[in-house]
């Protein structure tokens, strides 16, 4: 189910203002297996970096460090000069990692403050030669640096060019975040709909909105300004082909996965619709949902997983705020 799997996508964050509290950071440290990845001169030293990092080396290459032609092909990568050259690049971009590391610390005790007993994954930066981008879980975040370099990278993902552009530093801890939602964002799964699918994507960008206060929502969602302004003044053409197609029950996944998943727009609503617009969507009705219940906490939200409850709480048809 698409809802399952966020397609990524997603120095220091961007921050915008207006939204913040006084929450204390708690330190967070990102492990630098980078630099130890970078540093080694033998298949030998490698396979036992590899062998006493093995759930990191899980993620970040997706294979096992027992298989020799792997290790023998990663200690190649690590040797390569286009590899050092672009291991250069992430010194240049990212430094010493503090800034992300602060990012890191202010949205985990944002989390802290909402859930308590909330214990922050251990984050590891890692280097894969574009193999990988990132990887989370509950317990382990790996970041592959060298995808997040930007525009100005020596090489960068094969990805489109308008996913392209999510692949900078300023994307990191909001993606991340987005994936630390799911653990919060209790989610009927039997009922595999379009409203669901709408819900469980508006909460998710509700709650990194909480735990991200100071970061432009543009960012959250991984739009444009422009986009973000096309969605917002065209969301009762939006939400009028949503009731005209009779979305809302849908249980289509070929259907669905159109309006959640990545496309550079939407062309069954215009050519200025932006691609994910049900993920938008499903935002812009749980804002209103949460304008309209002020008393319901981000843990009474994420914890409701009733959709259509959600969604007639929201009353909303498309309308822009007054």
């Amino acid at each position: 189910m698409f809802k399952r799997v966020f397609l990524l996508l997603l120095a220091a964050v961007v921050f915008g203002c207006g939204r913040g509290s006084d929450t204390p950071e708690a330190a967070v440290t990102i492990e630098r297996f980078d630099r130890q990845l970078m540093d080694v001169k033998s298949e030998a030293e490698l396979k036992k970096l590899l062998e006493e990092n093995r759930s990191v080396c899980d993620l970040l290459f997706g294979a096992s460090p027992s298989d020799t032609s792997f290790t023998g092909d990663v200690f190649h990568m690590t040797q390569h000069a286009d590899a050092r050259k672009l291991y250069g690049q992430v010194g240049e971009t990212f430094g010493d990692l503090k800034a992300m590391e602060q990012s890191f610390a202010r949205a985990f005790g944002e989390i802290r403050r909402l859930y308590p007993d909330f214990t922050p994954p251990r984050i590891v930066a890692g280097f894969s030669g574009l193999r990988n981008d990132m990887a989370v879980t509950d317990s382990l975040v790996v970041i592959s640096l060298e995808s997040f370099i930007g525009p100005k990278a020596l090489y960068r993902p094969d990805q489109p060019e308008y996913m392209l552009r999510r692949f900078a530093p300023e994307y990191i801890v909001p993606n991340v975040i987005r994936f630390l939602s799911n653990r919060f964002n209790k989610t009927d799964f039997s009922n595999d709909s379009f409203t669901a699918d709408m819900i469980f994507f508006g909460k998710s960008l509700e709650f990194s909105r909480a735990v991200l206060p100071h970061v432009e929502d543009s960012l959250l969602i991984g739009y444009t300004n422009r986009e973000m302004q096309n969605a917002y003044e065209h969301q009762d053409v939006i939400w009028a082909h949503v009731i005209e197609r009779e979305l809302l029950n849908s249980k289509n996944p070929a259907v669905n996965v159109r309006y959640f998943g990545e496309r550079p727009y939407m062309g069954e609503i215009g050519p200025d619709c932006p691609g994910r617009i049900g993920q938008w969507l499903g935002w812009r009705i749980v804002e209103m949902y949460r304008m309209n219940h002020p008393e319901v906490s981000i843990p009474e939200l994420m914890q409701n997983e009733d959709a259509q409850a959600i969604l007639r709480g929201s009353k909303y048809r498309g309308q822009k705020d007054k």
